[in-house]
């Protein structure tokens, strides 16, 4: 990987610790707080591709790992990554490389906002589907229609504008990319 590309993947990185510090914690939902962090890992796959989205998010788990408080209220440290909303956490790298895998490359010249929308609707499932096993697995709630109840019914929607802003936002990235590749390549 270009030292370009772990640049913009460290930025993404960044983008996605700043974004999971907007969060509100309801405790009727088994502490699975309310973030911006879909909105930062759809758009990491959607601007950087699969590869370099799925790295983004590596890394930002890597920094949590690592101690520093990247994580939502700013925690940090191993022991997000096993508590009740692992799950999620650990779904943000598999999330971004959908969302990339749908848009394609930035730098094939590819900006179908329906692709674009396809891939970060696509994004959210496994989220989802990784959030609400670990806090059945974690025992954070006793049952999967819980976990389906709490950890993924209450997010639908707001993940959804989430993604559709990521896509705005990708949709001129994106844009702006193609325009500055030919003079990358000069």
């Amino acid at each position: 990987m270009k030292s370009r590309d772990l640049a913009v993947c460290a930025l993404l990185a960044a983008l996605t610790a700043v974004c999971a510090q907007l969060s509100l914690t309801l405790p009727a939902l088994s502490g699975v707080p309310f973030t911006l962090q879909v909105f930062a890992v759809v758009l990491a796959g959607a601007t950087l591709g699969a590869r370099r989205g799925f790295v983004s998010q590596l890394l930002y788990l890597s920094l949590g790992v690592a101690g520093l408080p990247v994580f939502a209220q700013l925690r940090g440290g191993a022991s997000v990554l096993v508590g009740p909303t692992a799950g999620y956490l650990w779904a943000f790298p598999v999330a971004a490389a959908v969302a990339g895998a749908a848009a394609g490359l930035p730098e094939a010249g590819t900006n179908s906002p329906l692709r674009l929308a396809a891939g970060a609707v696509l994004a959210v499932v496994p989220i989802y589907l990784l959030g609400a096993a670990w806090l059945v697995a974690s025992g954070a709630v006793p049952s999967p229609a819980r976990a389906v109840q709490v950890g993924v019914l209450p997010f639908v929607i707001p993940d959804l504008v989430k993604a559709a802003l990521a896509v705005a936002v990708a949709v001129r990235v994106r844009a702006a990319l193609a325009r500055a590749a030919p003079s990358r390549k000069g």
